[in-house]
């Protein structure tokens, strides 16, 4: 969990600092979903996340 919010933390300052239109990303998932319409982030990495996520929901 840590080094997936050391990523979005990356993420956030590399792409949404200078972004003109940040202020409308209200959470993460659409700030993926920019990222992604801009080409700023590889499909792989995406589908990593969710996939963990989804391991992670259902080791509890």
């Amino acid at each position: 969990m840590r080094e997936n919010m050391d990523v979005l933390t990356n993420n956030y300052l590399k792409f949404c600092y200078t972004c003109d239109e940040a202020h409308q990303c209200q959470n993460e998932r659409d700030c993926i979903a920019c990222w992604q319409e801009k080409g700023l982030l590889l499909q792989a990495e995406v589908e990593q996340e969710t996939t963990e996520a989804f391991l992670r929901e259902y080791a509890l």
